[in-house]
């Protein structure tokens, strides 16, 4: 597991969106050396994760985030790679979150799948409480040291990870005071120490895979739900019977209090497929798929922004300013082609690929 080819091919995962950051430069400024070094502390489990950077961010509230180095997330990827060949085959369809072919796209298109199977059916949707911020790190550990016992390297490095403590050593980026703003359950700095993990690692994403696939085998296996979808925290079942629905409420909520100490929201739906599913950016329903209000109003924002820029700047504007823009053009436009938005586009006007100034204002 932690042969030099390893270390390498993980370095170039987490180089792919960082390597214009600091971190990433300085890593690379005596980059052979580095790997080096690091496939020596992980072959004699000298390894300690180091200064993390934490900040908070706002959209669409404000959550907290640590962001580990870039030599810890090199080790993050190492760690991932080697879980992902084996957990593949415990996991279950359809969990889109954190792997290779899923995600919020095909989520969503499996979602309106299982709603036009039953289009007279009905849908719950559940959101744990605090998820990050609950987990059980024991419960974690004890499930990957049960699954993961025939790999000592996969075991001894989860542990590490699981077990850091990312409050004792870290630099603040932005306003501090800003963190008196977080509720208490919402904060590594005030949670029991025994809990939580920090949002932002690669490591925690796949973690929350590990810790509820058991939940997930027991809704298939156990409870016979037939048509389920999970992404992270967030899931729905869909089924013929209202009632039936109520039942599973009721068990899912035991379950997840019994086994894994996590509780749902209390804002949890139960509707008519016909109403509408809210989910993971667009609003679903059997015969077509809408773009959420949030998301286009968030877009909009952005754009007014960047056209009040161009025009106080009088044209003057740098390239680095233009090409942000471009990269939030081109998600919302990535996220519009899934849905039926073809209204939507015509009505926040469409910026056109030749010319970044260019806009149809209809």
């Amino acid at each position: 597991m932690f042969t030099f080819q390893n270390i390498y091919k993980a370095y170039l995962q987490c180089r792919k969106h960082k390597r214009n950051t600091i971190n990433a430069l300085q890593f690379e400024q005596n980059l052979i050396e580095n790997l080096w070094d690091l496939t020596h502390t992980l072959q004699n489990r000298t390894y300690k994760p180091t200064t993390s950077i934490c900040f908070l961010t706002s959209s669409p509230k404000l959550r907290e985030v640590f962001a580990a180095d870039f030599k810890d997330r090199v080790v993050h990827h190492v760690l991932v790679n080697a879980m992902e060949e084996k957990y593949e085959k415990m996991f279950i369809h359809d969990v889109y979150n954190n792997r290779k072919n899923k995600g919020i796209h095909q989520a969503v298109k499996r979602a309106q799948r299982y709603m036009r199977q039953i289009p007279k059916g009905y849908y719950l949707q559940l959101d744990i409480k605090g998820f990050f911020y609950c987990l059980d790190k024991d419960i974690l550990y004890k499930k990957i040291h049960k699954q993961m016992h025939s790999s000592d390297d996969i075991v001894w490095l989860s542990r590490v990870i699981i077990y850091h403590d990312p409050t004792k050593d870290y630099l603040f980026k932005g306003d501090k005071n800003k963190l008196a703003l977080l509720p208490s359950h919402k904060t590594l700095f005030k949670i029991p120490k025994n809990r939580g993990l920090p949002i932002g690692n690669l490591t925690s994403q796949f973690f929350a895979n590990v810790y509820m696939n058991d939940f997930d085998n027991y809704l298939k296996r156990t409870l016979k739900v037939k048509r389920y979808i999970r992404y992270v925290d967030d899931f729905v079942l869909f089924d013929e019977s209202k009632e039936r629905l109520e039942v599973l409420k009721k068990q899912i909520a035991h379950y997840l209090d019994a086994s894994l100490k996590l509780s749902l929201r209390e804002d949890a739906k139960l509707k008519k497929h016909s109403a509408g599913l809210d989910f993971l950016g667009y609003i679903i329903r059997p015969n077509y798929m809408l773009v959420r209000q949030r998301v286009v109003n968030n877009y909009k924002k952005k754009k007014a922004k960047y056209l009040q820029s161009y025009e106080e700047q009088k044209g003057n504007m740098s390239l680095s300013e233009i090409k942000a823009f471009l990269s939030v053009k081109a998600s919302f436009a990535s996220h519009t082609k899934h849905a039926n938005s073809y209204n939507l586009n015509q009505k926040i006007g469409v910026l056109h690929e030749t010319n970044p100034f260019d806009y149809d204002r209809a």
